[in-house]
């Protein structure tokens, strides 16, 4: 039904644009590289006949048909590519080998973002009118606080029911709640430290300087290797090696490696069914007083926000920097049972819906859950260096997008 070659042609162009968020513009409020990959997408829709707007740059949409509206929403922005040496190809030059396309965006979020805009198209174009109104909304500030997610709000009213395919297949009925928070550490002797790009990222490179030896300031450097903030155990994070080196020379005062990375006063050891809570310190900064650390935490779904905070304000003093409610959808309704059957349906499986770590725009809904794209090991590679998307990965989930809007939307 798909053409490989066809979603590559569409898919090839978006990646080659470096979407990281930058300096803001005049009209470009996250950066021209992410006003870029909003212009393409939305060019490209409209070339297919689609009805497209946007909303001042902080957001687009594609729409198909009328009705009660019902959303699919992606992201175009992506994270930084980290530490390039650690690259097989250049991050922003698309690159394929063994069946796997590399490149930073290829599944976070950039595949699905043309993967079902191809879906669309398709419907249009065996005659399908949609009964409810299908808009694709192309978000670009997913990676750095959903600033586009509010803009959509005062401008539009998001529709109540959808998906966004920014996860894994089955289907995720649960994710954690998220707090970014901001602890400090007063220093027990003169130095300066710095290490991380984003609070959802594993910091892979750190550094201090200081008179580590007694012989005058000295750099030290620290290596790691980046993940996913959800997924803190996939990655090594040089910052916990830093710290470690500091309390041992005595620039930091005793116990704050064991708060922060080891036992955490017991706040990893918080579950319920969606798992156990993730505690990733994942920057540092410093000034002539302390060291701070910006932290990513991913509570269980059905814990209070509150009791939550008991627990890591036991670690020490920190301040909120963001926050996002958890997602918990009902695993026996509509929405849940008709994705996980056309999921089934096309891989073979007998697959069950699962909760993760971590955040899509799904919780943005008042009945969202997040949708694919991911079925292979390419979800591994979320937020590290060599992502890449399998081939045969982007014709199935193709596939699977085009049925379930089938059945939701248009059936």
């Amino acid at each position: 039904m798909f053409d490989k070659d066809v979603i590559l042609s569409r898919l090839i162009p978006l990646l080659e644009i470096d979407s990281v968020k930058s300096e803001p513009e005049i009209d470009a409020p996250f950066g021209r590289g992410v006003k870029r990959a909003l212009d393409y997408v939305l060019s490209l829709a409209a070339d297919m006949g689609f009805e497209t707007k946007n909303y001042d740059n902080y957001i687009g949409e594609v729409v198909f048909g009328k009705g009660e509206p019902f959303g699919v929403l992606c992201h175009l922005d992506v994270v930084p590519a980290g530490n390039l040496s650690a690259w097989i190809y250049p991050p922003f030059t698309p690159t394929i080998n063994d069946g796997k396309l590399y490149c930073r965006g290829a599944v976070d979020d950039k595949s699905a973002v043309i993967s079902v805009l191809s879906a669309l198209y398709e419907l249009k174009n065996r005659g399908y009118l949609p009964k409810r109104q299908i808009r694709l909304i192309l978000g670009c500030d997913e990676e750095s606080g959903w600033g586009c997610i509010e803009h959509y709000k005062k401008c539009a009213s998001l529709p109540e029911e959808g998906f966004s395919p920014d996860a894994d297949f089955p289907v995720i009925y649960a994710e954690k709640g998220i707090l970014h928070i901001n602890y400090f550490f007063e220093k027990a002797k003169p130095f300066f430290a710095s290490g991380g790009v984003k609070a959802n990222v594993v910091c892979d490179y750190a550094r201090a300087e200081g008179d580590f030896d007694g012989l005058g300031n000295k750099v030290r450097e620290f290596l790691g290797k980046s993940a996913h903030g959800s997924t803190p155990e996939k990655g090594e994070n040089a910052l916990f090696k830093m710290t470690d080196f500091l309390e041992k020379c005595g620039f930091l005062n005793k116990g704050v490696t064991d708060k922060l990375f080891i036992s955490c006063e017991g706040a990893k050891l918080l579950h319920d069914e969606t798992g156990y809570l993730t505690f990733s310190p994942n920057i540092a900064t410093t000034d002539e007083k302390n060291i701070y650390y910006t932290v990513d935490v991913r509570y269980p779904a059905t814990l209070q926000k509150s009791a939550v905070e008991k627990v890591l304000k036991k670690i020490g003093n920190y301040t909120e920097i963001s926050y996002q409610p958890p997602l918990f959808s009902n695993k026996n309704g509509k929405l849940v049972k008709t994705l996980v059957g056309i999921y089934n349906e096309v891989s073979g499986e007998n697959a069950s819906p699962i909760a993760i770590g971590g955040g899509t725009y799904a919780r943005a809904l008042k009945n969202g859950v997040a949708f694919g794209p991911c079925i292979n090991e390419e979800g591994d590679t979320v937020h590290m260096p060599n992502e890449y998307i399998t081939l045969s990965t982007l014709i199935k989930m193709t596939e699977i997008y085009y049925k379930a809007l089938y059945a939701l939307c248009v059936k």
